[in-house]
């Protein structure tokens, strides 16, 4: 009697596995047929993206920088001396004229007091020039005098003798002796007012001279004791004491830095601002500088016309009560603020950026899984943002990070 065979559950099971992988291989062959192998593959975690918007981009520039004094005193040796004692040190407040350093020559002091003996003996000796010149001049006047008593007796005498001599009372010897008289007393009497004026004015340029030198020896007296003076070394200017750069024993010739003196309540700040940047900087613009310790707001007062290694310096005036703990030499942060534009399209700054240049950047497709690489037109460039003239449109996806090694590939494909 014939059987109906019955067909084994292992068969099935081996045709529901082939049928398995038939699937899977399918659907894996259909995935590997529409992954892209050819672009350029980066993590999306590793990347900064931004959106093109539309509205008001202020153009500001940032910079480092420090608090500078505004009045300074650099103090420096004027003359040649050993430091003898140092008063003060960095930080000390002082008032004006308050000893600071004290150096010490014993040339200069023994030259002061042969200046001051030399000038002493020269005004000791006018003076008794001035006397003995001044007795010379009243000896003259004497015989001066003498002699215009002398003619005025002999005149005298003549016009009596006149009445006389036409009666003739007296003889014609007489009368003309009595003329004789008076003719010698007149030329008596001029050559004793010549004597005179000679001797008055060469008491006049003798005393002239002996005084010229006791001035110059004056002088040379003051400017000893003003480099005895030089000795000590004084505060020209109420302040804090910045830096004192010498030491006790140490020898110092004319012109060695001994130290400065600032008035911390006097402060601007000096801004280190790139030279590409600092291209629409000028005076007059506003500026927002930071301590650390707060803001203040401040003005720009200056900006240096010459180029240094790279860097403008910018000079900022500040305005308003400046933050606690602000002092000079305190580095600080500033903010200028340029210009603003009303309207326009702006994007967060990339790091490859170049201000009014044509430029490359990855802007993504609407799928947002990949970045193509297009040329648009750059503005200005603020301190965060991108001012963008043409290529790209509001609402548009850029990459702002570095691009690194895909930065030549014109498409490139973000991870999840």
């Amino acid at each position: 009697m014939d059987h109906a065979r019955t067909k084994s559950k292992k068969f099935f099971g081996k045709r529901a596995l082939i049928i398995v992988a038939a699937v899977f291989l399918a659907v894996g062959a259909f995935v590997l047929v529409n992954i892209d192998f050819t672009t350029q593959r980066v993590e999306r975690s590793k990347i900064a993206l931004d959106v093109v918007k539309r509205g008001k981009l202020e153009i500001k520039v940032n910079a480092n920088g420090q608090l500078v004094p505004k009045n300074v005193e650099y103090m420096a040796s004027q003359v040649t001396g050993r430091v003898a004692k140092v008063i003060v040190k960095p930080g000390d407040i002082v008032k004006a004229g308050a000893l600071l350093v004290e150096l010490d020559n014993p040339q200069l002091v023994a030259s002061a007091e042969e200046a001051r003996s030399a000038w002493e003996g020269a005004v000791n000796e006018a003076k008794a020039a001035q006397a003995e010149l001044r007795a010379n001049l009243l000896t003259q006047e004497a015989m001066l005098t003498q002699a215009k008593f002398t003619l005025q007796r002999a005149q005298v005498r003549l016009a009596a003798e006149n009445k006389l001599a036409g009666q003739r009372i007296i003889s014609d010897i007489d009368y003309q002796s009595s003329k004789l008289n008076v003719a010698q007393g007149i030329e008596q009497l001029a050559l004793e007012q010549s004597r005179f004026n000679a001797i008055r004015d060469n008491i006049e340029v003798q005393l002239d001279v002996r005084q010229s030198r006791a001035n110059a020896l004056a002088r040379a007296l003051d400017r000893a004791k003003d480099e005895v003076g030089n000795l000590q070394i004084l505060a020209g200017i109420d302040g804090v004491v910045q830096d004192i750069s010498v030491d006790v024993g140490q020898q110092l010739q004319p012109g060695a830095p001994i130290g400065r003196i600032a008035q911390p309540d006097q402060l601007y700040a000096e801004l280190r601002v790139p030279a590409r940047e600092a291209t629409e900087v000028q005076a007059g613009q506003a500026v927002v500088v930071d301590t650390r310790n707060g803001t203040i707001d401040g003005v720009v007062a200056r900006v240096d016309p010459a180029v240094n290694e790279g860097i403008v310096i910018v000079d900022v005036e500040l305005k308003g009560d400046i933050p606690p703990g602000a002092r000079p030499q305190l580095p600080v942060e500033g903010v200028v603020y340029l210009s603003q534009l009303p309207d326009t399209l702006y994007v967060g700054r990339p790091a490859y950026v170049k201000a009014n240049a044509d430029i490359l950047v990855y802007k993504l497709d609407q799928s947002g899984n990949y970045a193509i690489r297009v040329p648009i037109k750059a503005g200005k460039v603020s301190l965060d943002y991108l001012q963008i003239l043409s290529g790209l449109k509001e609402g548009d996806r850029i990459i702002t990070s570095e691009t690194g090694e895909w930065q030549n590939k014109d498409r490139i494909l973000l991870n999840k």
